[in-house]
């Protein structure tokens, strides 16, 4: 089989429903060809992380007021308040085969020429594969444990045009998060969101909370390489707090400098 008729059984093959040989030849494929075994890896890490999450009841109408007041809040210049994102419970054997048809569909748009018209069809099956990623992403940043809410922050990197939502969560997650490393995990990320004028005072309001050097390294990087006039005053807090690490308050000065403040 060529790898369009490979990559059409990849659902099948994710959920265990190919016939035993029919396996055999997708598993055959997958071995001495790098591009399809490198889009199957991508769909099984999306495919493991969604059965991995625990089905709890979605509080949307809660989820949504929350949200609204957080970048309310953010937009008026206002700190941001801890937001509650609840886990949302789609996960199980309809979830299973919606995924298989969204992946399908990915795969027939992936196939369709560059200069020919987009299906309408296709458009909404990446559209609704998108807002899953999304949705995945804001449970994860909400577990318990440390080690999936970075599964989480890095999660955000596969979201093409990421809503709102996943701004103000990570942004939540900077302020409140007690793990230093998903802290500094969270820095990183929010680079992609640099020209956000929310992400930008999100940053800087970041400066005057964080305890950790290492953190409060990597936002001075972040404030100076988006800039903005309200990070000097901040910048300037901490060159002169003795409470804060030298060698913090060294690279605080010096960024001063470079901003021209």
């Amino acid at each position: 089989m060529d790898c369009e008729h490979i990559q059409a059984h990849f659902p099948d093959h994710l959920a265990g429903r190919l016939r035993a040989a029919d396996a055999e030849q997708v598993a055959a494929h997958l071995r001495t060809c790098t591009g399809c075994a490198a889009e199957f890896d991508a769909l099984e890490q999306t495919w493991q992380t969604l059965g991995d999450l625990p089905g709890y009841r979605a509080d949307s109408i809660g989820m949504r007021a929350r949200f609204d007041a957080t970048l309310a809040g953010l937009q008026h210049g206002a700190a941001p308040k801890r937001i509650r994102w609840t886990s949302l419970s789609f996960y199980g054997r309809q979830f299973a085969a919606a995924a298989a048809l969204l992946i399908v569909g990915v795969f027939i748009g992936r196939q369709t020429a560059p200069a020919a018209p987009v299906d309408p069809q296709i458009a909404s099956l990446r559209d609704e594969l998108r807002d899953m990623r999304q949705t995945v992403t804001l449970s994860l940043l909400q577990q318990q444990s440390a080690s999936e809410r970075l599964k989480g922050v890095s999660y955000t990197s596969q979201i093409e045009q990421p809503g709102m939502e996943i701004t103000a969560a990570l942004l939540d997650t900077l302020m409140h998060d007690p793990n230093d490393n998903v802290r500094l995990s969270t820095v990183d990320a929010l680079k992609r969101f640099a020209d956000y004028d929310m992400v930008r005072r999100g940053a800087v309001e970041a400066l005057s909370r964080q305890t950790s050097p290492l953190v409060q390294l990597a936002l001075v990087e972040l404030v100076v390489e988006v800039g903005g006039s309200d990070a000097a005053g901040a910048l300037r807090r901490m060159s002169r707090d003795p409470m804060v690490d030298e060698v913090v308050r060294a690279r605080a000065a010096q960024a001063l400098t470079e901003l021209g403040a």
